[in-house]
């Protein structure tokens, strides 16, 4: 039974420098952590270019990714939300990885769930 302690409200917030695939990631787990994310949340602010556009959401654990949801050509301001339970461990973090973005879209990326300490 989870037992989390404290809640998680992280919010990732960048503006994209260049077009082209670009890796939008959340903070990392840090040691001694737990986190049970509840619902993941992103939004771009312009629509991706050209081609085979998709935006796809992923779990990273040092470089390998653990592919969660995609979106096949992804509406500008448009609020998406990945509503699965997944629990992240130390050195785990969420990635949004956009295929063919566009030179100067912001890009924000919502975790929502609960921190629990991990004992020894």
């Amino acid at each position: 039974m989870w037992t989390g302690i404290n809640g998680l409200r992280q919010i990732k917030d960048q503006i994209i420098a260049s077009a082209g695939l670009f890796q939008h990631l959340s903070e990392a787990v840090p040691p001694g952590q737990a986190w049970r994310v509840t619902m993941i949340a992103w939004e771009i602010s312009s629509a991706t270019s050209g081609g085979n556009t998709r935006c796809r959401l992923y779990v990273d654990r040092q470089g390998t990714r653990h592919y969660l949801d995609e979106q096949l050509v992804p509406a500008a301001n448009w609020l998406y939300t990945h509503d699965a339970v997944h629990r992240l461990y130390p050195g785990e973090r969420v990635g949004l990885e956009l295929d063919q973005a566009q030179a100067s879209c912001r890009a924000q990326l919502w975790l929502t769930g609960d921190i629990e300490p991990l004992e020894d």
